[in-house]
């Protein structure tokens, strides 16, 4: 294993990287080249540095603050202070205190190379790329089957590149029948699943500007019918990691019937939200997909409820108390919307339709937006 030991990582408030995202304080010449060669290799600006001040001008603050056992401990605490992470390297073999410096300076994480080349070779790559890693992913679940839960992703990513976002929106359910149809996108080039299915690791974010653009802000990775094939665990992993590094939001169809996949997505979700047609079978039906998600949420309130309307006379507030989770919206059905649908149409961009009227509260207000369109008013056109 690596000779890595680590603090929480502070996320810098930019994601945006620098000209010098790494700089490295050592008088160490060994040790200078071993770093340089990884950072060459991560394709990450490394500026040597010998001074206490590291952000001389506005924006030049290093993501990554790398310094030797040589510096006095004084001059790294100063420099640590400006910089949004601090490893403190050194060439094996270390004595003991080798660690002792490391805690002295309040380092967030303490590397031996070459044993921890890997691991620091990321944390360049990650420097060189920009903070990243910070954009929101909501995950959207059919409580059943036909729930809408696809229309639904589909409507939530559009409002959200509408509002200004960058917005992914990813297929990960190959039983959807592919959101490119929900829409009118599958004529559209660009890569699908099936160009990404080997990908395991770490994946370029810039890979993903090759995917389907849908519109302005909105792209789209999907499956390809001709090719089939449903994403793996590792290619779920690898694109989302990717995608919350260059997406402001990432919005997931959600697998029903895949543990692995879901298992792998749940986790990066800060939100999921639950179709549930407004039936008591429906209901019953998605008390079990959420027993069985739940366990993977970071939070047990990360679940909300949308309750379509398909005409039974049952109250979302009811449906809400059978499943366990909180009312996050409910939905009258459009059977225009439906039709244009069938004819290939894809989503609405200028009526409004029930749909568009709650995706788009949901993107300009977030959680305050969905506890307004869960009232009666909120979802008429």
């Amino acid at each position: 294993m690596p000779t890595v030991r680590s603090t929480p990582f502070r996320h810098p408030a930019s994601a945006a990287a620098p000209s010098g995202a790494a700089v490295l304080l050592t008088d160490d010449d060994e040790l200078a080249d071993a770093v340089s060669r990884l950072a060459a290799a991560a394709g990450c600006a490394l500026r040597r540095d010998s001074g206490p001040s590291l952000g001389s001008a506005p924006g030049e603050a290093p993501l990554l603050l790398l310094a030797g056992a040589d510096v006095p401990a004084a001059e790294v605490l100063r420099a640590r202070a400006e910089a949004a992470e601090t490893v403190l390297v050194g060439l094996a073999p270390v004595d003991a205190d080798w660690w002792r410096r490391a805690a002295e300076v309040d380092a967030d994480h303490a590397a031996v190379l070459p044993e921890a080349e890997s691991w620091l070779l990321e944390r360049l790559a990650d420097a060189g790329e920009g903070a990243g890693g910070a954009g929101s992913v909501v995950g959207v679940l059919g409580g059943c089957g036909g729930a809408g839960a696809s229309l639904l992703a589909a409507a939530l990513a559009s409002a959200a590149a509408e509002e200004g976002g960058d917005v992914l929106l990813l297929d990960a359910d190959p039983m959807s029948g592919g959101l490119d149809l929900v829409l009118g996108a599958d004529e559209l080039p660009g890569l699908r699943w099936g160009d990404l299915a080997g990908v395991a690791g770490r994946l370029r974010p810039d890979v993903l500007r090759s995917t389907v653009t849908v519109a302005d802000g909105l792209q789209l990775l999907t499956g390809d019918r001709r090719r089939g094939g449903a994403p793996g665990p590792a290619a779920l992993e690898s694109v989302l990691t990717a995608a919350r590094r260059l997406h402001d939001l990432v919005v997931v169809d959600l697998p029903r019937r895949d543990p692995a996949a879901l298992a792998t997505v749940l986790p990066h979700c800060g939100e999921v939200l639950l179709v549930v047609p407004g039936t008591y079978r429906a209901a019953a039906a998605a008390c079990c997909v959420l027993d069985a998600v739940r366990p993977a949420l970071s939070s047990p309130h990360a679940v909300g409820l949308v309750v379509r309307d398909v005409g039974a006379d049952v109250v979302a507030e009811t449906v809400a108390d059978v499943v366990g989770a909180r009312l996050a919206g409910r939905l009258r059905t459009d059977r225009e919307l439906d039709a244009a649908l069938e004819r290939g149409e894809g989503l609405p961009r200028g009526r409004r339709t029930p749909l568009r009227a709650f995706a788009q509260r949901w993107a300009q207000d977030g959680e305050a937006g969905l506890a307004r369109a869960a009232a009666p008013a909120g979802v008429r056109s």
